[in-house]
């Protein structure tokens, strides 16, 4: 969050997730799902929405758009074949593919030292979100995993994967202070996030834990930088553009969720689908960002 915008946007991301915090504590488990449901399915959508015509932005021959878009559909494509044969490894994947975009997202305008430290530095700075969130909320998830899987995560894996990461963090932010690349206040300010994180995960649900940081803390800032890259400044009149531009693939996305979750038996809760649909674009919308930071 590096850019002037996303640096105002901070103070807001802050105070809504206090407040979301106090939602938490106020109110129950059915308020809580109600408010992550209509975050997810806006801004987490939308937040994807535009992968293509980013696409079209970076690479502006014809041709290497078409091979861009054939790579695409390979990646969702790929993503379905790796679910239908092994669910488990496909939720896996998912996790990892999430954690790495999370980290880059968040840390890459800050951290740059070689493509190795850095995909380490973001992959455990992401597995970190992911293993307090679901160490916090652990019965949850295994009902969601249940759905999707039929299997689930065991406690000493999410434990072990926290104590993993924290230790990655760790030695990784001792290496940027001593080599004077980023400066101490940076990472006792992150420290402090993480501790927020740490609260907000723990009071409340599942679902409106993922939320929180998957839409104030990762798909707005996103937005931000998406729109920048677009339009190059952020207005009203480039925002407008933004979402008219990703409308139909928003509306697609939310009439295919519906449809998932009454087509298929096997699926009684409604977070399931939502993961389930995050899972099918997470991999080619992390390729897609990843073009667009480099």
């Amino acid at each position: 969050m590096e850019s002037k915008n996303n640096r105002n946007y901070q103070n807001f991301m802050l105070y809504f997730t206090f407040f979301l915090l106090w939602v938490s504590i106020q109110f129950g488990e059915v308020v809580e799902d109600f408010i992550a449901y209509i975050m997810v399915v806006s801004i987490g959508i939308l937040h994807g929405a535009n992968d293509l015509l980013i696409l079209s932005k970076k690479d502006k021959g014809r041709n290497t758009f078409l091979k861009n878009l054939i790579i695409y559909l390979g990646i969702i494509g790929g993503c379905l074949i790796i679910y239908f044969y092994s669910p488990f490894v496909a939720i896996l994947l998912f996790v990892f593919l999430s954690a790495y975009h999370f980290g880059e997202e968040h840390l890459g305008a800050i951290i740059s030292v070689n493509r190795v430290f850095d995909f380490i530095y973001f992959l455990g700075y992401g597995l970190f979100i992911f293993a307090l969130l679901f160490y916090q909320s652990i019965s949850d998830v295994d009902e969601v995993m249940l759905e999707l899987t039929g299997g689930t995560f065991t406690i000493q894996q999410i434990e072990n994967t926290l104590i993993a990461s924290t230790i990655c963090l760790f030695m990784g932010s001792m290496y940027l202070i001593v080599s004077k690349r980023n400066v101490l206040v940076f990472f006792i300010k992150e420290s402090f996030y993480l501790l927020l994180l740490f609260l907000v995960f723990k009071t409340s649900s599942l679902i409106l834990g993922f939320a929180i940081y998957f839409i104030l803390w990762h798909s707005i800032p996103s937005i931000i930088d998406q729109i920048e890259f677009i339009s190059g400044n952020l207005n009203k009149e480039s925002f407008l553009f933004y979402v008219k531009k990703a409308l139909i693939y928003w509306i697609i996305s939310i009439v295919g969720l519906l449809f998932l979750y009454q087509i298929v038996p096997d699926i009684e809760l409604f977070s399931t689908v939502i993961f389930a649909i995050l899972f099918a674009v997470t991999a080619p919308h992390t390729w897609v960002m990843y073009k667009m930071k480099n």
